[in-house]
Formats: C-alpha cells, sequence, structure tokens
C-alpha cells in the first residue's frame, strides 16, 4: 500500500514509519505546519519541521509540509478561546482529531494518491467482519492507549488510518528508534495542548481573545457573594488551587456561569455528577443507540472507565447516567464510551446534572 505518514518530529510517529516500511508499505511523510505565532507567546513549529525532515531523510523516505495554520487558527485555536468564553472547558485534541489530522490531511493524503495515512497513536483499529463496520480498539500499552482523543473518527475515516503502534508500548518504540539511529529515540513525551507552552491556558485565552474576560463575583452554593475572580478562563471544574479564598476546609470550582460572569466554589461533596447530556456524538460500534445500555465512560483523558447507562435522546444526543456518582466533570469535555475494549461512540459534555446527596 502507499502510505502517507504524519511525522512530529518525536518517537512515535518515526517508529510507526519504520515499521510500514518493514512491512513493505511505499511510505512517504509529512508534518502538518499548524501553528501560527501568537504575541512572544506561541513559537513556531520550526524546530519540529526540522526533526521530522531529519527522520525522514534517515529512513529514506520522502517529506513535505503542509501548511495548515489558517484553518487550525480559525477551526481548534479559535474553538478553544470561544469555549473557554462561554463558560466551559475545550479539549482541543479532541476536535483537532477529527478536524485536521485525520479531516483535512486525509483528504490531501487521498488526492495525492495515497491508499491511507498513518500516525504514531497508541490505539488500534479493526474490521468486524459481521457487521462490516471499523472498530476503534484500545492500544496494548494501557498506559499510553490514546483511544480517548479518537472518539470522533468516523468510517471513511477509519477505513483509511492505521495506527502501526497498536500492539506496542512505550518502551518497545524507544528501543526500535533507538536501534534505527533515529534522533528523536529520547525525546521527552509532549505533555500539553500543542499551541498552549507550559500549559497556561489563561495566557493563550487572553491573547486570542483580547479584552473578553473581567473579574467577576466568586458565590457559594448558595448564590452568596464570597469574593471576586480573576477571569472565568482561569478556572475549571474541580480546581483547587490558585482561588485565593480563605476558608475552614477546602473548596473548589464546582460551576462557572459566562452569562452573569460568576464562579461558583464548595466542598469536594459539591463536585459529584450523576448525569451528564452529550451532543454531537459519533458512534463508531454501531450505526446508532436505538435502546438503553450499559458501558463504561470517561468523561476526561486520565481517569479510569467507570460504568454507566447510556440512553439515547436524539440520533446524535445522549443522556448518560453514572452507576455511581462521578467527580468533577466539566461541560466543554469529551465523553468517550466503551464496551468490549473497543470505543462505542465519542462527543461533547453539554450539561452535567448535579448529584443529590440522600437525606
Amino acid at each position: 500500500m502507499k502510505i502517507l505518514v504524519g511525522l512530529s518530529g518525536g518517537v512515535d510517529s518515526a517508529v510507526a514509519a519504520k515499521l510500514l516500511l518493514e512491512q513493505g508499505h511505499e511510505v512517504s511523510s509529512v508534518t502538518m505546519q499548524m501553528i501560527s505565532p501568537v504575541g512572544e507567546i506561541i513559537k513556531s513549529q520550526e524546530q519540529d519541521i526540522a526533526d521530522a525532515r531529519a527522520i525522514a531523510n534517515t529512513l529514506g523516505i520522502d517529506f513535505f509540509t503542509l501548511d495548515l495554520r489558517s484553518a487550525f487558527r480559525e477551526e481548534i485555536m479559535n474553538y478553544f478561546a470561544e469555549t473557554y468564553k462561554q463558560g466551559l472547558t475545550p479539549n482541543p485534541c479532541f476536535i483537532c482529531n477529527k478536524k485536521m489530522k485525520f479531516g483535512r490531511l486525509l483528504d490531501v493524503a487521498l488526492e495525492r494518491g495515497f491508499d491511507a495515512i498513518a500516525t504514531g497513536h497508541y490505539a488500534q483499529i479493526m474490521r468486524d467482519l459481521k457487521t462490516g463496520r471499523y472498530l476503534l480498539l484500545q492500544g496494548s500499552d494501557s498506559k499510553k492507549d490514546q483511544s480517548y482523543f479518537l472518539a470522533l473518527l468516523n468510517q471513511f475515516q477509519l477505513a483509511h488510518i492505521m495506527f502501526p503502534l497498536g500492539n506496542y508500548t512505550k518502551p518497545e518504540v524507544r528501543k526500535i528508534a533507538e536501534k534505527a539511529g533515529l534522533i528523536s529515540a529520547h525525546r521527552p513525551d509532549s505533555q500539553d495542548i500543542c499551541f498552549v507552552p507550559n500549559g497556561d491556558y489563561a495566557k493563550i485565552v487572553e491573547a486570542l481573545l483580547p479584552e473578553t474576560f473581567t473579574e467577576g463575583n466568586f458565590l457559594d452554593t448558595k448564590g452568596k457573594i464570597i469574593g471576586k475572580h480573576r477571569g472565568l478562563h482561569h478556572y475549571t471544574i474541580g480546581q483547587r488551587r490558585g482561588l485565593a479564598l480563605a476558608f475552614g476546609e477546602p473548596v473548589y470550582v464546582v460551576s462557572k456561569d459566562a452569562k452573569t460572569n460568576t464562579v461558583c466554589v464548595g466542598s469536594s461533596e459539591n463536585l459529584f455528577a450523576s448525569a451528564l447530556v452529550a451532543e454531537n456524538v459519533n458512534f463508531i460500534a454501531v450505526e446508532k443507540l436505538t435502546e438503553p445500555i450499559v458501558c463504561t465512560v470517561k468523561t476526561r483523558y486520565r481517569q479510569n472507565e467507570i460504568p454507566a447507562r447510556l440512553i439515547p435522546i436524539t440520533e446524535d444526543s445522549l443522556r448518560v447516567e453514572f452507576l455511581q456518582p462521578e467527580r468533577a466533570v466539566a461541560a466543554g469535555q469529551a465523553l468517550v464510551c466503551y464496551k468490549d475494549g473497543a470505543v462505542f461512540a465519542g462527543g461533547i459534555i453539554t450539561a452535567v446534572e448535579p448529584w443529590a446527596k440522600p437525606q
């Protein structure tokens, strides 16, 4: 097959390309140029591009760059800032995979005659011979599994994607890279959103939407004003640090309201939810959900799966009832549902129902 590999400059995508070469595929590579500088905060990708080019040279494969900066700024970076403006907590990687990495890049690959694209994600794709549907499975390395971020991929995309690292662990990948003499063999893993250096979300949001966020009131759970906050974008559900509120016990961000520019804080007990609503739901394992089912779900990436009941509302929206109260569920984040080791569905959390402690 003729495969186009997305090279990031890191170790995972480099080894993905090497494995495909060893399997006998005709491999070329591309780096998506997506990040445009914002003042002095966000730097360019020049070093990543240089590293990717060096990796391609080492592997002896063609390399080119694809300029997606305008689309990425509009569809991902602006989405990120606008979601914070609405008082929500976005997951830009969830959207980027759908629209950029496996959207625009796949379109370009198919236009240029490639059969598929490949990346260094830790996930697996399998065809269900009974239903004919493509399934998205978790990666073998549970510590690195990235299926959560891929839950919006549709059947057409899954049919034209390869994840060569799905059955590998990270230590195994680094050993392959080291043996092959790849410059990224010991490069540290990226921990931040690619356009948010050092995890400073507020600074990026302020640069993208200057003069949008103002001080407002902190409220307790009874609606009483108890202090001033610095702007909604500085806070997320479950946050404890940086509140600058003096109480006799720990308090956490419980909710945010963009209309009133208020942040509600409460005890840990106030963070628990009994249910949520998710919209723009993408079903992978089935075409659609017609009746309630029980599966496991995640409402954030670094979380163990928890049991829940999925109840269809419309063809692309769900009510999710937790079988036990779930902590710090944030509207705007990604909901991903799993069944039998595969991603069942994924969508965006739009509403959260607080848990009422039995009297």
